[in-house]
């Protein structure tokens, strides 16, 4: 009955457009009201600011900031050049500097949405003038761009971090192999289209002009190595880190490209304040939400469903990348996460899965969301970039989003590839 209650309200709220922070909330306390009517509903107020009360979750904050500071600084056209002279000569040039473009920047925004945003504006109107369909370079775009949550720094990775109780450093490790495989697998079908479709190949980038873009793109290309490596090195936590890398995009783009003005880095603090504070409601929101999971005992009835199917660590997460996928589709990626780790952790742990390994795997399945319609946000975010319909991005994102459930599988398939460089390092 719990469940029922739980799901239906939330589902109709979201079906009536009410915001998803409220449908969250209201679907919780109805819940409350309903199936514990002697428990006091300051519970729900104390559960909020509980869920956000940690100073982990202090580094979304600053990694927002980081990243609007580097892309007001001008750090996205750089990327875009260097991107270009290293790849730009590959059949489908333009198609492989955009996802090479999205690999780079991911580690520096950690969001797939600010990365849509900023090399979208480049790539898009560019693969244009070069005779790509807009649709294709905006379905390009918004498949590469769920790159920035993998590689880190990485939101989602740090909010499962809190949520799983597990070292956000060997989770930033754990994605790297990952997000590589998604850039390798995504070029490869841009190959693949373009040679059939007839797209350009450029030039070969010249070893000079491979220097100087690579030299200019270089205080970009430091923060994520400053960030990693002081977080692997043991000299700064998650949430240190992100205020270095916030210091460091003031210094890069005021004083070595000089392009990040006070009006910039206002116009910065004020979208990484907006951007921070949607994530933060949501979390807040989902954690009473999780909240009644755990009291209704909702996981232990999940597991006992899986283990009903299979005991198989493999047959169980493949079920719930199968169960992600769907949910991905209704929710905000965010929300879901905060809401599935809770039910399924303690039963894929139970299965014998590292709890690392899962975690890359929910998240990649979750984002993967944020391109499937009906919800994607960066279907739409694309399509208006484009100027084109929101359909035409679909309907040219379906070869990528395969590719996509392709490198899905084979990370669920091969744990290697999210465990195997943490393992080196001595994980």
């Amino acid at each position: 009955m719990a469940v029922a209650i739980l799901i239906g309200v939330l589902v109709a709220l979201s079906a009536l457009g009410v915001p998803l922070v409220f449908a969250i909330f209201a679907a919780a306390v109805v819940t409350v009201l309903l199936v514990r009517p002697g428990l006091p509903l300051d519970v729900a107020a104390q559960m909020f600011v509980d869920g956000i009360d940690s100073s982990l979750l202090l580094a979304i904050v600053f990694f927002f900031l980081a990243g609007e500071l580097m892309n007001q600084g001008g750090i996205t056209a750089r990327i875009v050049a260097f991107a270009a002279a290293l790849v730009g000569h590959i059949r489908g040039g333009l198609g492989h500097v955009n996802v090479m473009s999205s690999l780079l920047f991911s580690g520096i925004s950690g969001s797939a949405i600010a990365d849509t945003a900023a090399v979208g504006t480049i790539m898009i109107p560019a693969m244009a003038e070069r005779g790509y369909s807009k649709a294709f370079s905006a379905a390009l775009t918004q498949t590469s761009s769920i790159v920035g949550p993998i590689i880190p720094p990485s939101i989602p990775i740090i909010i499962y971090a809190v949520l799983a109780e597990q070292s956000v450093g060997e989770l930033f490790v754990a994605g790297i192999v990952p997000g590589l495989l998604l850039g390798a697998c995504l070029m490869v079908t841009v190959y693949l289209i373009s040679a059939r479709r007839g797209y350009e190949r450029g030039a070969r980038a010249s070893a000079a002009l491979l220097g100087r873009t690579f030299l200019d793109a270089l205080p970009a290309l430091g923060m994520p190595v400053i960030i990693v490596g002081g977080i692997l090195g043991g000299v700064m936590t998650a949430t240190e880190a992100g205020a270095v890398a916030v210091l460091y995009g003031l210094l890069a783009g005021s004083l070595v490209y000089r392009e990040l003005t006070l009006r910039k880095v206002w116009a910065a603090t004020v979208s990484a304040a907006t951007g921070a504070a949607s994530v933060l409601v949501i979390v807040g929101a989902s954690t009473f939400f999780a909240f009644i999971v755990a009291d209704q005992q909702i996981n232990k009835d999940v597991a006992a469903l899986v283990f009903s199917i299979s005991d198989d660590p493999t047959v169980v997460l493949l079920a719930i990348v199968a169960v992600g996928l769907l949910v991905g589709m209704l929710m905000d990626p965010l929300a879901a996460l905060i809401i599935m780790v809770p039910v399924f952790l303690p039963t894929v742990i139970e299965t014998g899965v590292d709890p690392v390994h899962f975690g890359l795997i929910i998240v990649l399945t979750l984002m993967i969301g944020l391109c499937t319609p009906p919800v994607g946000y960066l279907i739409y975010m694309s399509a208006s970039i484009a100027g084109v319909a929101p359909e035409q991005v679909v309907r040219e994102s379906l070869p990528f989003l395969a590719t996509l459930v392709v490198a899905l599988l084979l990370c669920v398939l091969f744990p290697i590839l999210t465990l195997g460089l943490p393992r080196l390092l001595g994980y």
